[in-house]
């Protein structure tokens, strides 16, 4: 005879099939998610940005609202703020080069030059001049051949325009409705509220971690990056630690800019040398330094292994872009957490009932 099973108590089997349930849900709604998210990527992209700035800024208007300000003003705030940060950092960049231009130019046609006598002291035959002229004939090219792109690039922008206008509606109502949404979010998501909330809130104690964690790399990577400005009498160098620091955020993107930025104004105010020297402290401080600090940082907070963030950060590149890139590491701690409080769950629950027999 087999053995039988108290009244009231689930089974091992009936416990694996609720937990093989809730897993094959979440799987099966994360890729009909990522499917209709594919097909209107427009849309995609600025929610889950708005989501992520939600977790991140939502407490910035709790405490504007616990001093008597308007959830409504509150955000408004927050929104005007992080415009205001954005559009500081791109008139630096803008007025940073465009001080510098006479002197960039200059500096790459002596450039320039020097590849010319470097060809001819080796016996290379180099037309004087050759060289510059034909740098000319690419960039006239180039302008030429861009006139060609431009509808698309009319295209690009009203597309940019349109979906920062819907993630800034996105933004506000997301920070301002954040504790409504997410107690939406929480009852909606599993059998238990309870069990609901516990997730959301692993969820938003995930990416506030991470982006605190690449919150300190970045001040680390400015803080590199604008000291060796300083030291090798670079001008602008709170510009470029600042445009290095915000520019930060974005992966991949983020550090060509910041690092083009710091080079071009190295080059216009020293000489090739220089800068040349600069563009190689770029590339070990964002490639080396910040990966192995942001790695540390996180895999310690999120209690990853290095190896598991790194892998990670390449998987949702490679699936996401730069998006996914950013994501990938708190959506694995995401998982972990939440597959631990499922475990923990069931324990709880079975030990309800096996105290009720």
């Amino acid at each position: 005879m087999g053995t039988s099973i108290p009244a009231g108590r689930p089974s091992r089997l009936h416990l694996w099939g609720v937990r093989g349930w809730l897993l094959g849900g979440v799987a099966v709604g994360a890729s009909v998610v990522v499917t209709v998210l594919g097909q209107v990527s427009g849309l995609a992209v600025p929610l889950v940005i708005a989501m992520v700035l939600g977790a991140l800024f939502a407490p910035a208007v709790d405490l504007l609202a616990r001093h008597r300000v308007p959830r409504s003003v509150g955000g408004l705030l927050v929104i005007a703020f992080l415009a205001g940060v954005l559009a500081v950092s791109g008139w630096l960049m803008v007025v940073g080069v465009a001080e510098q231009a006479p002197q960039i130019g200059a500096s790459m046609a002596a450039g320039l030059d020097a590849v010319e006598g470097w060809l001819g002291a080796r016996g290379v035959p180099v037309v004087e001049g050759s060289l510059r002229e034909q740098a000319d004939e690419l960039v006239s090219a180039s302008l030429g051949g861009a006139s060609a792109y431009l509808p698309g690039l009319l295209t690009g922008t009203a597309s940019f325009a349109l979906g920062t206008a819907v993630g800034t509606f996105l933004v506000y109502y997301v920070i301002t409705d954040w504790h409504a949404l997410t107690a939406w979010v929480a009852r909606h998501l599993g059998p238990d509220p309870e069990l609901g909330t516990g997730i959301v809130l692993d969820t938003i104690g995930a990416v506030r971690t991470y982006f605190g964690s690449l919150t300190l790399s970045a001040l680390v990577t400015a803080v590199l990056i604008g000291g060796a400005a300083l030291v090798l009498d670079v001008p602008l160098a709170l510009t470029i630690a600042v445009v290095t620091l915000v520019t930060s955020y974005v992966p991949y993107l983020g550090a060509i800019f910041s690092g083009a930025f710091a080079t071009l104004i190295a080059l216009g105010a020293t000489d090739a040398g220089t800068a040349l020297l600069m563009l190689l402290v770029v590339l070990v401080v964002q490639n080396v330094v910040q990966t192995i600090v942001l790695t540390r940082l996180t895999s310690t907070a999120l209690r990853l292994h290095p190896i598991v963030t790194l892998g990670a950060t390449i998987v949702g590149a490679a699936l996401a872009g730069a998006l996914g890139a950013m994501l990938s590491s708190p959506a694995v701690a995401v998982w972990v957490l939440v597959l631990g409080r499922l475990r923990r769950y069931e324990e709880q629950a079975q030990k309800r009932q096996t105290s009720g027999t």
